[in-house]
């Protein structure tokens, strides 16, 4: 005899028959409180201090919940995606790190890399081009559903209903985006400008427009950061792009050098410049003043000369003979008009009347 017998109701005579209705009950009983406390168990779930969780009911989302611990219906009436805002979170192009930090150590570069890497600017020359993006979720709602992914479905569930890695088709989307904009913007600039001054502006304008993009799919993420790793010319022409990057140097800086001799030469001829014009408007003011001075004078000669002719002459004479004699030594004047005496006047000892040799 076996369950199946008992179960069946085929016993023989006189032996216990179990009341099947009951066993039924307790086992209906049994897989009911399994199933209540299993529900009960899925109740609760925690989402850390860097998450959100999102809580769907049927499908439908009902609610965000914020950190801690927090309660919903049973699964599979509703389910809890947790979603890292907080995180941020790391895209690699072109390059894979090994060991992070102060010397940060990279991966040797696989062919797939060199194909992400390797673009083609504006005046047809190749560049390689290794970067990262950094960005974390600002909608975690938008982050789940706006972007589906048709290639991978994640399974990893945890026992309380909650998912991890619940879409990772927005990195996908990320990488694919920002793979897009790079070799845009590096089609835009010339070698030189990637390979030098031009890289910062690259990476800011690759931020502005990988936002710009994903804001349009709605894929609920912030661009944190879009930094150029390194820019540099193939192995094949490098030492080339090298020697033409020391000629520029040095021609940059001869030109420095020139200006920086022009910039001394230019103030100390333009002070000297305006010293000669200050000092020749100095002589031509001075020159001018002297002269309408002299006019001046000549013209209060001749007014007083129109009124007393002689008058004037003699003291013209007078004043002119004063002013030539001041420059004598010693000086001796004979008056012919004088007879009997010496007609000598010694101006230097003081006399001034010549007298006859006879006067005492």
């Amino acid at each position: 005899m076996d369950v199946r017998d008992i179960l069946e109701g085929r016993m023989p005579k006189g032996e216990f028959r179990p009341n099947v209705g009951r066993i039924a009950t307790a086992i209906a009983c049994g897989l009911l409180a399994i199933v209540l406390v299993a529900g009960l168990f899925t109740c609760f779930y925690r989402v850390d201090a860097s998450e959100q969780g999102v809580v769907l009911r049927f499908g439908k989302h009902v609610r965000t919940s914020r950190p801690g611990l927090q309660t919903k219906l049973p699964w599979p009436i509703e389910t809890v995606y947790k979603v890292p805002v907080q995180r941020i979170q790391t895209l690699e192009f072109g390059l894979e790190t090994i060991q992070p930090g102060r010397r940060t150590q990279y991966a040797p570069q696989t062919a797939s890399q060199l194909d992400v890497s390797e673009m083609l600017t504006g005046d047809l020359n190749l560049a390689q081009v290794r970067w990262i993006v950094q960005y974390r979720v600002s909608d975690p709602v938008q982050y789940l559903f706006k972007i589906g992914d048709v290639e991978y479905i994640s399974t990893s569930r945890l026992p309380a209903g909650a998912w991890t890695d619940p879409n990772p088709a927005v990195p996908d989307t990320i990488r694919d985006v920002s793979e897009s904009v790079l070799r845009k913007l590096v089609g835009d600039k010339s070698v030189d400008a990637v390979l030098t001054l031009g890289r910062e502006d690259i990476a800011a304008d690759a931020k502005r427009e990988i936002q710009d993009m994903l804001n349009t799919y709605e894929a609920g993420v912030q661009i944190v950061t879009v930094k150029l790793q390194s820019t540099s010319p193939p192995e094949d022409v490098k030492d080339a792009f090298q020697e033409v990057n020391r000629a520029r140097q040095n021609k940059e800086r001869v030109v420095n050098e020139a200006k920086g001799e022009r910039n001394r030469q230019i103030p100390a001829a333009e002070g000297k410049k305006d010293q000669a014009i200050s000092e020749a408007e100095g002589y031509a003011d001075r020159v001018v003043m002297e002269t309408k001075g002299e006019v001046a004078a000549f013209q209060a000669k001749l007014a007083e000369y129109d009124k007393a002719p002689e008058v004037t002459k003699t003291r013209l004479y007078l004043e002119a003979m004063e002013e030539v004699l001041a420059g004598v030594g010693e000086k001796t004047i004979i008056d012919e008009s004088v007879q009997g005496v010496l007609p000598l006047l010694n101006l230097d000892r003081g006399s001034s009347i010549a007298r006859p040799q006879g006067d005492q």
